[in-house]
């Protein structure tokens, strides 16, 4: 249940209409019960003198009166059992230029660029605690904006996240003065100075069904060493069919997942190679399964590496000694593609054998597995 997380974010992207914020909150809270923390709004500058004006009542830096985030509260905390929604300046995120300056609009390829990147380094942030639910809203702002932070979602949001965007009445659509359905009569203006009662309005919640590619949050998104491009680059080559090849020379180790070129140490690369063999073989990559096989094949590749460590063999005499070398070849290999492909740390892909029983599995079909460079130096174990 979503209200069993501790912190429930509501992020949402806006331009010069502010009340996409409360609408959205006004339609979670009445309609899906689900009451945010905190709001967390990604903006431009003129965007976010907008809503320190209307949502926090602030002008020129006083309080100068309610804001309407305040007066959703007090119409509407009682009822549904909240008495505070974090929300302050520092819940404002300002799309920035390469300097560092706050953009004021987003107008150009390039700030669009700058947009996507900071709206997927947020989204990643938000969706690194497993204590937050994030509910995501796209009602707001430019259409790419809308589109960066859903797609962002898709990327790096986890099973207790949502997206949605917001439905208003169209009498009530637009105007300055509404931000969400009063509980009582209230009076407003639109701007040719014709009253409606802003308890008529209507505000619906339209959920939008997501595709949770669940690639985790890497670090490297989060130190700002890739950008949103290459995000979706690398999500695309982990839902390609996944492919092997291993280059020569042998001793170099160097193995082409995908497109991606990853050198491997000796214990990775000889795990990796193992298991392809025990695959194309039919036996079982066990400890308990089939260990004269096991050892025989790991060693026999060791061996071909030429890599010296003359304990290794020594080590495969002791049943704990194996289980940790084993270990320590499947975690070289999964640090690898996860650096490489830049995903995170709890991210699955069939280019990281998995183990179960202590039995270790290669996930790649056997046709998408190429060895001819090396066929030759391997060819006594085959």
């Amino acid at each position: 249940m979503v209200e069993n997380y501790k912190k429930r974010i509501l992020l949402s992207v806006t331009g010069m209409s502010p009340a996409v914020v409360t609408e959205t909150l006004y339609a979670l809270v009445t309609e899906k019960g689900f009451i945010p923390t905190e709001i967390r709004v990604i903006t431009t500058l003129q965007g976010k003198n907008q809503l320190i004006k209307m949502l926090l009542g602030i002008e020129g830096g006083r309080k100068e009166r309610k804001g309407a985030l305040e007066e959703f509260i007090e119409d509407y905390g009682t009822q549904y059992g909240f008495s505070h929604i974090h929300f302050d300046e520092s819940c404002i995120e300002v799309i920035e230029d390469k300097c560092g300056e706050k953009l004021s609009d987003i107008r150009s390829p390039e700030e669009n660029e700058l947009a996507s990147d900071q709206i997927v380094k947020l989204v990643g942030k938000l969706c690194q605690d497993d204590d937050t639910a994030l509910h995501v809203s796209i009602a707001g702002g430019r259409k790419t904006m809308g589109f960066f932070l859903g797609y962002a979602l898709s990327l790096y949001g986890r099973k207790q996240d949502s997206l949605s965007h917001v439905l208003v009445s169209a009498e009530f659509e637009n105007q300055p003065s509404f931000f969400y359905p009063k509980p009582y009569s209230h009076k407003i203006y639109n701007t040719k100075g014709i009253e409606f009662d802003a308890k008529d309005g209507k505000v619906m919640l339209a959920e939008i069904p997501w595709v949770r590619l669940g690639l985790g949050v890497p670090d490297e998104l989060l130190n700002n060493q890739i950008s949103y491009s290459e995000s979706v680059k690398n999500a695309q080559q982990i839902l390609d069919v996944a492919t092997l090849k291993f280059l020569s020379p042998i001793e170099r180790r160097a193995v082409l997942f995908g497109t991606k070129k990853i050198k491997l140490s000796p214990r990775g690369y000889a795990l990796l190679l193992s298991l392809f063999i025990a695959k194309k073989q039919q036996w079982a990559f066990g400890v308990y399964e089939n260990m004269e096989n096991l050892s025989r094949t790991y060693l026999g590749i060791y061996d071909v590496l030429k890599y010296s460590d003359s304990n290794m063999a020594e080590q495969f005499k002791d049943l704990d000694k194996i289980r940790r070398t084993l270990s320590d070849s499947q975690t070289d290999i999964t640090k690898k593609v996860r650096s490489a492909f830049s995903i995170g740390k709890h991210s699955k892909s069939q280019y990281i054998p998995y183990s179960y029983n202590e039995i270790y599995v290669l996930q790649i079909n056997l046709e998408n597995i190429d060895i001819r460079q090396i066929q030759e130096n391997i060819s006594h174990i085959l």
